[in-house]
């Protein structure tokens, strides 16, 4: 290859302008084609979830399909490692996260005090009843898991418990499971009603009768189809989801209450897109997406979307159901450090 002073020395200074130009021409085509690259790549759309991978998999391909300009990504994670994720990207700087959908409704309540959230009163979910929203319109429910107790009924063939109260009876000693709400948003939800309605001596009963309280629902669901502890508290879409498997696990609606966990959707403020951001919130209200939340096992917060196969009816279970308002999220809140920091005390120390 011919070097510039190569040129200079061979042909003169009119090599050197011809040489400037092929340079030139080079940069030019390079930053066109750079330029292309650009105008053509999709806008990201972060979402940050706990739900299930299995319903991110129903989801994602016609939520893809309705937003074929952006690329739709997602982060999967139990709500606290969601929780974690957030705070932790919040702290260097600013967070990925343009919607946020996790069953930790005291988490949303907290970021909207940080003014961390996009108010947004979405048309979409104007059929959502009013306590399950935010007054301030920072969030809405998109979707109800209940929390029930769960049996096995080859494995424990006595009396059934009807009630959560009745897991502190002796005949149930050593045979419950639950999961840990240090570790589950679900489950801190359900500790925080159950201490409000029986205090917590309830809780230092189950540990004298020998309860294990560790990880999420999933664990617990392990536990109680292998039979190590075959009774257990337990989300409704874990049994649900287990009956086409053949899992035995039967679920039974507590006469004290089931537990509603009313699991919310939210815009991030910081973000530079809102407009896109807002059309796929919009998108989960859909009669898809809501369908296929129930599909999994949990229930729509809207009054026309049917309740889950092989599941009891809202309007049934609002009959024994424990109180939810957006008060509940005000009241629970102010006692969150307190309500794990008892529960450690009273069932893991």
């Amino acid at each position: 290859m011919i070097r510039p002073m190569q040129a200079i020395q061979r042909f003169g200074h009119q090599a050197l302008r011809l040489w400037a130009l092929i340079l030139l021409s080079l940069v030019v085509v390079g930053s066109l084609t750079g330029c292309t690259g650009g105008a053509g790549a999709k806008k990201e759309v972060w979402i940050y979830t706990s739900i299930y991978k299995s319903v991110i998999d129903e989801i994602s391909g016609p939520m893809q399909a309705a937003f074929p300009e952006v690329k739709i990504q997602w982060f999967q994670g139990g709500s606290e490692v969601v929780a974690s994720k957030v705070n932790a990207e919040l702290a260097a700087g600013g967070t990925k996260a343009d919607l946020l959908l996790t069953s930790d409704p005291f988490w949303y309540l907290e970021l909207k005090r940080k003014d961390l959230l996009l108010p947004y009163d979405s048309a979409a979910a104007k059929a959502v009843p009013s306590d399950l929203r935010d007054p301030d319109q920072a969030f809405v429910t998109v979707r109800i898991p209940v929390m029930v107790l769960a049996l096995h009924p080859g494995k424990h063939t006595g009396a059934k418990p009807i009630s959560f109260r009745d897991l502190g009876m002796a005949r149930f000693k050593d045979l419950v499971s639950m999961g840990s709400p240090l570790e589950s948003g679900t489950m801190f939800t359900t500790v925080a009603l159950l201490a409000e309605k029986y205090g917590w001596d309830f809780f230092k009963t189950l540990r004298t009768q020998g309860l294990i309280a560790a990880g999420g629902n999933s664990s617990v669901m392990t536990r109680i189809e292998t039979g190590e502890r075959p009774v257990g508290i337990l989300l409704l879409e874990n049994i649900l989801a287990g009956k086409p498997k053949g899992s035995p696990v039967e679920a039974i609606y507590p006469d004290d209450g089931a537990v509603p966990i009313p699991s919310p959707i939210a815009i991030v403020k910081q973000k530079d897109q809102p407009e896109d951001v807002k059309r796929m919130y919009d998108w989960f209200f859909t009669e898809t997406a809501q369908k296929a939340i129930v599909k999994s096992g949990m229930y729509s917060p809207l009054p026309n979307i049917a309740a889950p196969e092989g599941a009891k009816s809202w309007a049934e279970l609002a009959q024994h159901l424990m109180p939810w308002t957006p008060q509940t999220v005000e009241n629970v809140l102010a006692k969150r450090d307190e309500i794990k920091k008892r529960f450690a005390e009273a069932v893991l120390h």
